[in-house]
């Protein structure tokens, strides 16, 4: 009988310790795991308002311009979020490149363009400028290139060619687009 007495008084005692031990696991498994360098970190740890960037070429030449209103980075996976992006090429014709938001991956060599993008190439050679518009576009900044698998709008003067998906070439001005396509070319008549 005094056994059961014991073991009776020692069960609050054990759940008790049980829900002790419950609680503190659960607090463990519910915390972002504990890095010494920061690279899980989900929020940004830098925040830059208003900036421009330039990028020379191995002659000391411009070659880019980045401008924008907000940088985000993020550690976790070195990466930056870019508001409103202004990316100007200082080739001749210039090149400027728009959209409402820009996913930079940790080393610069890929950038992602989000909504509203528009590139507009400036006139050379007699030809109007030409304006590219779509939602979506990945560039390779070194490289000058860019592609999508999104609508895509190319409107030179009066002429303007529609696509699903693009590759572009900034270096050759190339822009080749994927099917279906459908054009309206105006032509100029030599007087």
């Amino acid at each position: 009988m005094a056994d059961r007495l014991h073991g009776a008084a020692l069960f609050p005692l054990v759940l008790v310790g049980l829900l002790a031990g419950l609680t503190y696991w659960l607090d463990m498994a519910s915390r972002p795991p504990a890095t010494e360098d920061g690279r899980q970190r989900r929020e940004p740890d830098t925040l830059i308002d208003t900036f421009e960037v330039r990028r020379f070429g191995p002659e000391g030449a411009l070659q880019h311009t980045l401008r924008a209103r907000q940088l985000h980075h993020y550690p976790g996976n070195d990466s930056s979020v870019v508001l409103a992006p202004e990316l100007t090429y200082h080739r001749m014709p210039v090149t400027r490149v728009t959209a409402r938001e820009a996913r930079i991956d940790g080393d610069g060599k890929r950038v992602e363009l989000v909504d509203d993008v528009r590139i507009t190439r400036g006139a050379m050679r007699g030809k109007p400028e030409t304006v590219l518009t779509t939602t979506h576009l990945e560039i390779w900044p070194d490289d000058e290139i860019a592609a999508n698998r999104a609508p895509v709008l190319i409107v030179q003067g009066e002429s303007q060619v529609r696509g699903i998906g693009m590759h572009a070439n900034n270096q050759t001005g190339e822009y080749v687009l994927d099917g279906p396509v459908r054009g309206i070319f105006h032509r100029v008549r030599n007087r």
